[in-house]
């Protein structure tokens, strides 16, 4: 997945997560044309923004 595109799925999805009051997980499931691949990268990198911030 190009940086690009995988930087604007994590933002959307982030400020959804705080908007919807949501996780990441059923939020990327709507997402039908993602891949489970770019699906699996885009929560990796959630996660790791989440890990980084948490510390």
């Amino acid at each position: 997945m190009p940086a690009w595109k995988k930087i604007i799925f994590v933002n959307a999805i982030k400020a959804r997560m705080e908007q919807e009051n949501r996780v990441a997980e059923d939020i990327v499931d709507e997402y039908t044309k993602l891949s489970e691949p770019e699906k699996t990268e885009i929560l990796a990198e959630i996660n790791i923004l989440e890990d980084t911030i948490a510390q």
